[in-house]
């Protein structure tokens, strides 16, 4: 694993090489605070994660929230004449975790590039992610779809508006059968049926998978979708980072926010995405904002698995001073710290404490190995 920095924990090695990556693409931080009132999150709620957020009521009589989202925030504070905003941010958010039903501090670092609606703005987005996982770990994947593509497949289908919301989960959880289900119930035809199942089934290179459905009937939206991601891979290409990037459609966001590209990012041996994100201009809309927008996060807490390893020991050396003076152990104490070694002190052996080293303290200053490497 890229890990280079010493003497700090992988969460700050990441974080120190990803504010540096962006910042080389000229992104700037972006801090927010913690609340923003709830009317916002209640108005948009389909856009988050996770439906509940964290609430309470201020001095004023406002009803707050906890802010478990970062993108909504930088999309509110967004004027309508900003004609670019490239930003990055290392936040905390409040929401349920993934698999808990537990509300939790989520760490996440990611990107917003707001006002660049054309192909190098979205093959720099894919490239910054792609990037990010390239700085975690030698051994990662980019899904990418397109929403444009996978609603002109829906619409050939004759999906109306429920039985899309239902398409759409079952693509999701790559569920060809109810979707097929769903299909036949619409009476859409062979032809269509057949682009149905290679849109949930595909999980190729960029390459392969695009001559693939080129071989089918494709009306002008499909083939537009197409066209676009083609030229974001041959400029990944250009940059030498399209070797990881693979097509897959199940790969799908929030309809109503979402369009044009999105992405999801895999490391080895995790189950899940680690880093996610789009094109998100219907967002924009919402807020009535004229601008395009793309950003991704990187979620930190769903590579704890992968780089947390259990401490063998709490401290380098534990001193037992027993009777001796509180000079005499700031001297010891000292002494034991010249050498960059972490110290703790304790008047009795404490339970369940580990340590490199184990000294006994004699009252006349003098230091006694009692166990150790």
């Amino acid at each position: 694993m890229a890990i280079e920095f010493e003497n700090l924990t992988w969460e700050d090695n990441i974080k120190l090489k990803l504010r540096a990556l962006y910042e080389q693409y000229g992104f700037r931080q972006y801090h927010m605070g913690k609340f923003e009132p709830y009317d916002m999150y209640h108005e948009h709620k389909d856009f988050l994660k996770s439906e509940t957020v964290i609430t309470f009521t201020d001095t004023a009589g406002r009803l707050m929230a906890l802010k478990p989202d970062v993108t909504m925030s930088i999309v509110k504070g967004t004027q309508p004449d900003d004609d670019s905003r490239k930003l990055y941010y290392v936040e905390n958010v409040f929401r349920i975790a993934p698999g808990s039903r537990e509300y939790g501090e989520i760490s996440q670092i990611g990107i917003e590039s707001i006002g660049g609606g054309d192909i190098y703005a979205e093959a720099e987005t894919v490239l910054l992610a792609i990037k990010t996982l390239e700085a975690i770990h030698p051994a990662y994947l980019l899904d990418i779809s397109h929403m444009g593509f996978v609603g002109a497949v829906f619409a050939a289908c004759g999906f109306d508006e429920t039985s899309r919301e239902a398409a759409l989960e079952a693509l999701t959880h790559k569920n060809l059968g109810e979707l097929l289900s769903l299909a036949e119930a619409a009476g859409v035809s062979e032809e269509a049926r057949a682009l149905l199942r290679m849109t949930a089934s595909v999980s190729d290179t960029v390459p392969q998978a695009l001559a693939g459905f080129r071989a089918l009937p494709l009306d002008a939206e499909m083939t537009a979708a197409l066209d676009e991601i083609e030229r974001v891979y041959t400029v990944l290409e250009t940059a030498g980072c399209a070797g990881h990037l693979r097509l897959d459609f199940t790969v799908v966001n929030n309809m109503d926010y979402y369009n044009g590209i999105v992405f999801r990012g895999y490391i080895e041996n995790l189950p899940r995405a680690v880093l996610a994100g789009g094109r998100y201009d219907n967002l924009m809309r919402r807020f009535r904002k004229p601008q395009s927008a793309l950003g991704f996060a990187l979620y930190l807490g769903e590579l704890t698995r992968a780089f947390t390893q259990p401490e063998r020991y709490d401290t380098d050396c534990l001193v037992i001073y027993g009777d001796a003076s509180p000079e005499t152990v700031m001297r010891a104490v000292a002494f034991l710290l010249e050498d960059g070694k972490g110290v703790r002190a304790e008047k009795t052996l404490p339970k369940n404490v580990r340590a490199r080293r184990i000294y006994r303290l004699e009252p006349d200053g003098k230091l006694e190995v009692s166990s150790g490497d």
